[in-house]
């Protein structure tokens, strides 16, 4: 039977449903030469023994996914979904065909796997997990669960949200990149993946301001005027580091910066005031 005249390979849910599976372990042979690409080919597996059946094939296939491979672990779904369905089309295709479809397949990865890890790392390390933390630590200090004991479920609501939106996010780049093969990129513009990072800045800059409120409430019910001076300070030291960052100043100096200054107000009352010397000691 010539290439031409064998059957079609059809992929199944249960196919689809074991490499999605596998992709939660992207990371666990991560490694410094390769980055993801063990753990990317891992993912693969169950998709390439049922597109390759012969050994030789499949360790052909092997090799190409075994290529330097790095980005966030949660958008390489987009990539993982459009590679299996571009495998599929190859092995759907004349001999004559294929060498080109495997092109295609590497120009895919190589050219998304840079633009999606600074999507991923600004939407999820810089966005969705402080903004998680944020309604947690609100949650502790604004007594909203009044039972004792019971604060476990604040670090548990924490899972719950962050994994919702992570877990989200895997399963619909995977199904859509599934879809739309190698007209993925097309499909990522539609997700407005900027907006939802500019929203939820805002929203931690607004829940911030809640918090600030929680942390200074004794001294809100007692003196109003020194409230509104923290806020102030609070507010004018946000706008210079704001500046700074635009500025080009390296964030891990303003981390550094920020930790010192907060260090220096905790203890300014203690480092300015005189040393207090114990009656014994006086009396000797």
């Amino acid at each position: 039977m010539t290439p031409e005249e064998k059957p079609a390979i059809r992929l199944n849910f249960l196919d689809l449903a074991a490499c999605f599976a596998r992709a939660f372990l992207l990371q666990a042979v991560w490694n410094f030469e390769r980055y993801l690409s063990y753990g990317f080919s891992f993912a693969l597996m169950p998709v390439l023994k049922k597109i390759y059946p012969a050994a030789e094939d499949r360790s052909q296939a092997l090799i190409r996914h075994l290529e330097y491979f790095n980005t966030h672990p949660y958008m390489a779904s987009f990539v993982l979904g459009a590679v299996i369905r571009m495998e599929e089309e190859k092995q759907n295709q004349p001999r004559n065909k294929q060498k080109q479809k495997e092109e295609e397949i590497s120009a895919l990865k190589v050219g998304m796997m840079g633009p999606i890890a600074a999507m991923g790392d600004n939407l999820f390390w810089a966005t969705i997990r402080p903004y998680c933390g944020l309604i947690a630590v609100t949650l502790v200090l604004s007594h909203a669960f009044q039972v004792p004991g019971h604060y476990w479920i604040i670090p548990l609501l924490f899972l719950v949200v962050y994994n919702i939106a992570h877990v989200g996010l895997r399963f619909t780049g995977f199904w859509q990149g599934y879809r739309q093969s190698d007209q993925v990129v097309l499909a990522l513009r539609k997700y407005g993946f900027q907006e939802a990072i500019r929203g939820l800045k805002l929203a931690s800059i607004l829940l911030l301001g809640v918090l600030i409120v929680f942390v200074n409430l004794s001294e809100l019910e007692k003196e109003v005027g020194l409230f509104i001076l923290k806020l102030a300070f609070f507010t004018a030291l946000v706008g210079l580091f704001t500046f700074l960052l635009h500025r080009k100043i390296s964030p891990s100096q303003l981390f550094y910066a920020v930790v010192l200054i907060a260090l220096v107000l905790a203890f300014w009352p203690d480092l300015s005031a005189p040393p207090v010397i114990p009656l014994g000691v006086a009396g000797q």
